[in-house]
């Protein structure tokens, strides 16, 4: 939906890069409680979302899972939310070492579309440059 499907246009751009071998990637579209069946024995996770902003669109924002809180208005709006996700994670998983979300601010969530806008097109080399270094850096 518009620039909210930024978390899977990356992840088709990104699941072959040879530096991201070594990870378990996932593409799982609204992820919510489905989330949960993917996390059994890993120490480390890292999201990557778009994430609702009026400023700096296509920057990215690195929060830690002490940053996601039940008031945050920053994450875009799947079922249960991101901060809610990673509460139940938290209650099922508490040995899970590290939470992360990479978030890529986008300034319109909910479009009735399959694309993505000219703003986060063209910052899209970026973008992937970024997270790249932001997941190999924070492992």
């Amino acid at each position: 939906m518009g620039d909210d499907g930024i978390g899977p246009f990356l992840f088709n751009e990104l699941k072959n890069y040879p530096e991201l071998k070594k990870f378990e990637l996932y593409e799982l579209g609204v992820f919510g409680l489905d989330l949960i069946n993917y996390i059994e024995e890993k120490d480390k996770l890292i999201i990557v979302d778009a994430v609702y902003s009026v400023n700096n669109i296509g920057e990215l924002a690195l929060l830690e899972e002490k940053d996601l809180k039940n008031d945050l208005n920053l994450v875009s709006a799947h079922d249960l939310g991101i901060e809610q996700t990673v509460q139940l994670l938290r209650m099922n998983y508490p040995d899970l070492k590290k939470i992360n979300l990479i978030g890529i601010k986008v300034r319109k969530i909910k479009t009735v579309n399959n694309k993505l806008s000219d703003d986060i097109i063209k910052k899209i080399p970026k973008i992937k440059k970024e997270i790249l270094d932001i997941i190999l850096r924070i492992v």
